[in-house]
């Protein structure tokens, strides 16, 4: 059989899904997804009376009313950022991160349960936060590269004689 001259991939091209996720779980990207999410949870603090979140007596309203009840979201917001400079040496942030999302759900949970905010208002704020923590775990866990020590000052001490 005669070939036609065409070469064949070894292997297939990611699809579009792993690309995104591949991009959305590098530590920078994760970082300022966490901000962003903070700085909405400021945000959502500040703009009350609105869709993302409404104080009707007792109740908080709105598709963001959960947000509201995580306490304030701007000092985290601050570390994030701050951390982008450099997200392997800060990577600790990503264990604060993570304790925040977790914390958002059950406050989440806790308020809705006891009618402070509507279930929309609890579930919606959840799904996001089980999506940061998606993306927090491998930053948490990863390998990190093996530092090579760099000699100060000269030659390697086994070429001085």
């Amino acid at each position: 059989m005669a070939s036609t001259g065409e070469v064949q991939p070894a292997q297939q091209p990611p699809s579009f899904l792993e690309t995104l996720l591949r991009t959305l779980r590098q530590p920078r990207v994760t970082l300022a997804l966490l901000a962003t999410w903070a700085i909405v949870g400021v945000l959502t603090q500040l703009l009350s009376d609105s869709f993302l979140f409404d104080m009707k007596g007792h109740e908080a309203s709105g598709i963001f009313g959960g947000r509201v009840f995580s306490s304030s979201a701007l000092i985290p917001a601050i570390v994030y950022i701050w951390a982008l400079r450099d997200p392997q040496r800060h990577r600790p942030v990503f264990w604060l991160g993570l304790i925040e999302q977790v914390a958002l759900i059950i406050s989440s949970a806790y308020h809705a349960g006891a009618n402070d905010i509507s279930w929309a208002g609890a579930i919606i704020p959840s799904i996001m936060s089980i999506g940061l923590i998606f993306l927090i775990f491998p930053n948490l866990f990863q390998p990190r590269a093996a530092a090579v020590p760099q000699p100060v000052g000269g030659a390697p001490p086994s070429s001085r004689q």
